[in-house]
């Protein structure tokens, strides 16, 4: 299926913006482009806040957030890590946070979490 102007424009933004785009994303631009453009000036009006934290801290909240709410997202943890590490996160950072779930969450989620991260440095990303 071929994208509108619209589409392929949001495709676009959000490849620079994120650099990568979900499988689902790519389908919005082609079928509805202004759903995904709504969510994308949520996502944007949150994470570009005039807030206290530092955009590589609310990448920590969204790995944090995918893991506790559903572990085996390999993809979204994925790409959330190497964004996180993109603008400075450290591995021990990453630790450090997923590791604050312990006690409230247990084990499963973190232990899927640090086997994306390894992955990840594996990869050299």
């Amino acid at each position: 299926m071929a994208m509108s102007p619209k589409g392929q424009q949001l495709y676009d933004e959000v490849l620079e913006a994120r650099g990568f785009v979900y499988p689902a994303f790519a389908l919005l631009c082609e079928t509805a482009p202004e759903m995904l453009e709504k969510y994308e000036d949520m996502k944007n009006h949150l994470m570009n806040s005039d807030g206290p934290f530092p955009e590589k801290y609310l990448e920590l909240f969204i790995i944090v957030a995918i893991a506790m709410r559903d572990p085996s997202y390999a993809d979204g943890i994925k790409n959330h890590i190497k964004r996180a590490m993109k603008l400075g996160a450290t591995v021990e950072e990453i630790v450090q946070a997923v590791s604050c779930t312990l006690a409230p969450c247990g084990m499963m989620a973190p232990i899927k979490v640090f086997t994306l991260l390894k992955e990840v440095i594996d990869e050299g990303e």
